[in-house]
Order: structure tokens, then C-alpha cells, then sequence
């Protein structure tokens, strides 16, 4: 009798997962939760920014084709400064959920503790600080310089668009004065033109029957005017002299460059570094904040997140909006008193993080209890 030979089959390896089933689900969970809750809150934001820039653009200080353009740098912006926020809110609604649907309670009896819920955590959290910070010290720079570049040439453009006939028409901040009777809306000429310029203690004054508006090639703005009159001298002196032309030109438009009206939201992290300035200090840790926020909320959302089953998802998202709040308001106060030079650097970068590390110990033994703080300082605290 003969049996049929059977050949074995090849034993398949089934491939394993760089991370565990739990790290995934709460990752994908705290992903999807924290882009949801970040596009609402920029969203606020930006819309009421972009009320203010129409504000600008209506009056003519904006151009119409860089409206978009500075929305979009405004919204990089509030998007990064809204990165800690949302990431602790996004925890407080996963954490929450799980709390109330008993998830938690399964896992627990699974032994799955604290500190294995925070490894899961910090899978996602510290790409994320990572990312954040290059956002806040590079991207963010970047992008103030690119609003204030855009502001800064519209606002010149605006001088050249914004004379109207019959008023007097303020240019370089108050050192060129500007009356026209009329401006013809085709080419911009203008008849019966006063201007009345100051240079240091000197002033002048140009009457002129017609004039029109010249832009240079390196983008000046002028008021070129024709078959006039000049005169110049010094206010109280008799000795002013008068000379008439056939054609003069005037600037209208203030010559500092983009470089030197920057402001400090606009300088490099680099150079913010290796400043002494308090208030480019203060700087530099408003943006060392967005990094730093995202762990210190994250180390405190989990036991806040803690609730009884069967409630709210909301349940202690007052109180953790509270605590939020003192923590916003304490980093200003310490941007504050830094800036005024009333604390050193040192104690204004570490106070503010320093007290919510008390605060997230005091909620972890409020949850937790003394013993299993001191069984996780010895190392022997359950996973």
C-alpha cells in the first residue's frame, strides 16, 4: 500500500511591524485627532487675519495680487504657534474617549501602565517637537521676512497710488508734503502741483504747473515735475534761493531698505543666539516655546485626560483650558521680564516649564498615588 507523498510547504515569515499595535493605534489616533483640531483653530485665526488684510487691500495699502500671498505666509505662521495647543487638545480628546469607552480599563488589566502609555506617546510626540522646532526657528523667520518684504513694497506703492487732488498728500514719513488741484486716472499726470520737502534743517518748495509719476529702475517712486519753480533755504533766514526749471524730480517714497525696517519677529534664530539684547532674547524663547510646549502639554494631558468611565469626552477639558491659559500668560510675563531686564535669561526659559512640571507631578500623584511615583523613580513601576 502506498501513501501519497505530500510535500512540505515553505514556512511563511510573517512580517513585523516597526511599531506595536498600541503605539500604532494611539500614533494614527493622535495624528488624525491633532490635524483635525489644528485646520479648526487656524482657520479662527486666519480668518480674522483676513478681514485685516482686505481692511489693507480696500484702502489700497495692499496690492490686490499679493493678498493671497500674505494670507498664506500668515496662515504658516498661526499654524506653527498653534502646534502645542493643538497637540494638547488633540491628547485630552483621544485620552479622553478611551477613559470613557473603558479602553483604558483594558489595557490596564492587560498591563499595559503609564509608562508604556507614555513610550506610545512619545513615538509621535518627538518627531513632532522636531519638526516644530525647525518650523519655529527657521520657517517662521522666514516667512515674517517675506510678509514684511511684501508690506514694505506695498506701502510704496500705495504712496504712488494714494494722492488725491485737492489735499495735501503726506510722503516719507512726513518729510515730503504733496498738493495736486488734479490727477488725470489715465496716466496719473497732475497739474497745478505744490511740494514742500525737508532735508535736516533746510527746507524747499516746488510749484510746478504739471507733473507725473516715474518709477525708477531699482523701484524708486518720483514726482517728476515740470516748468516750476524752486525755492530753498532755512525757516527764519531771509536767504533762500530761487531757481526755476523745466524739469525737476522728487522722491516720494522713504529709501530705508527691507533689511533695516525688519522687525524682531522677522531677525534669524542664529542671530537672536548670539545677541545680548533682552528683547531679541525674548524673542528667541517665544520661539523656543512651540517645541518646548509640545512635551511639557504632552507629559500633562494624560493624567488630566483621566476620568471616570461613563462620562464626558469634555470632561476636563475646562480645567486643562484653564491651566492652558496660566501657562500662555505666565510665558509672556516671562518674555516680559526678561525683555525689561528684571529676570536673567536662564530663570525666564526654565521658570514657566519648571512650574508646569510641578503641575503635571501633582495631577500624576493625584491619579496615581505616592507609591507608584516612588516605584518609577526606583525602576521597578509597572510597564
Amino acid at each position: 500500500m502506498s501513501f501519497p507523498v505530500v510535500e512540505p510547504k515553505p514556512l511563511t515569515r510573517t512580517r513585523r511591524r516597526w511599531l506595536p499595535v498600541l503605539d500604532r493605534m494611539i500614533t494614527a489616533e493622535l495624528a488624525s485627532t491633532s490635524l483635525a483640531v489644528l485646520a479648526v483653530l487656524v482657520t479662527i485665526i486666519v480668518s480674522k487675519k483676513f478681514l485685516s488684510i482686505l481692511t489693507k487691500a480696500i484702502e489700497g495699502e495692499v496690492a490686490a495680487d499679493t493678498l493671497f500671498v500674505l494670507l498664506a505666509l500668515k496662515m504658516l505662521s498661526a499654524l506653527i504657534i498653534l502646534m502645542p495647543p493643538s497637540l494638547f487638545l488633540a491628547m485630552l480628546m483621544v485620552f479622553g474617549r478611551m477613559y470613557r469607552d473603558q479602553e483604558m480599563t483594558v489595557l490596564g488589566s492587560a498591563g499595559v501602565g503609564l509608562m508604556r502609555l507614555y513610550r506610545a506617546v512619545l513615538y509621535f510626540v518627538l518627531p513632532v517637537c522636531v519638526l516644530s522646532a525647525y518650523l519655529a526657528l527657521e520657517v517662521m523667520p522666514w516667512s515674517e521676512r517675506q510678509s514684511q518684504d511684501l508690506m514694505h513694497r506695498d506701502e510704496q506703492s500705495a504712496d504712488v497710488r494714494g494722492i488725491k487732488p485737492g489735499r495735501f498728500n503726506e510722503f516719507s514719513r512726513g518729510d515730503v508734503v504733496l498738493y495736486a488741484e488734479a490727477v488725470e486716472s489715465d496716466d496719473n499726470t497732475l497739474t497745478d502741483v505744490f511740494v514742500q520737502s525737508r532735508d535736516g534743517d533746510k527746507a524747499g518748495i516746488v510749484v510746478a504747473e504739471q507733473g507725473f509719476l516715474q518709477t525708477a529702475e531699482t523701484g524708486e517712486h518720483f514726482v517728476v515735475l515740470r516748468d516750476g519753480h524752486r525755492y530753498q533755504g532755512i525757516p527764519g533766514q531771509a536767504d533762500f534761493v530761487i531757481s526755476e526749471f523745466d524739469e525737476y524730480a522728487v522722491k516720494i517714497e522713504d529709501d530705508s531698505s527691507p533689511e533695516a525696517a525688519a522687525k524682531r519677529e522677522a531677525e534669524p534664530s542664529l542671530k537672536l543666539w548670539v545677541s545680548s539684547t533682552p528683547r531679541e532674547l525674548a524673542e528667541l524663547q517665544k520661539r523656543i516655546a512651540v517645541p518646548l510646549g509640545i512635551l511639557v502639554l504632552a507629559i500633562l494631558a494624560i493624567p488630566l485626560a483621566r476620568m471616570a468611565p461613563r462620562s464626558g469626552v469634555y470632561g476636563n477639558v475646562a480645567v486643562a483650558f484653564l491651566i492652558y491659559m496660566v501657562y500662555e500668560n505666565l510665558q509672556k510675563v516671562s518674555q516680559g521680564m526678561l525683555m525689561t531686564g528684571k529676570w536673567p535669561m536662564w530663570l525666564s526659559y526654565s521658570a514657566v516649564y519648571a512650574l508646569m512640571t510641578v503641575i503635571a507631578l501633582f495631577y500624576l500623584l493625584r491619579s496615581y498615588g505616592l507609591k507608584w511615583l516612588i516605584q518609577s523613580a526606583r525602576g521597578r513601576a509597572p510597564r
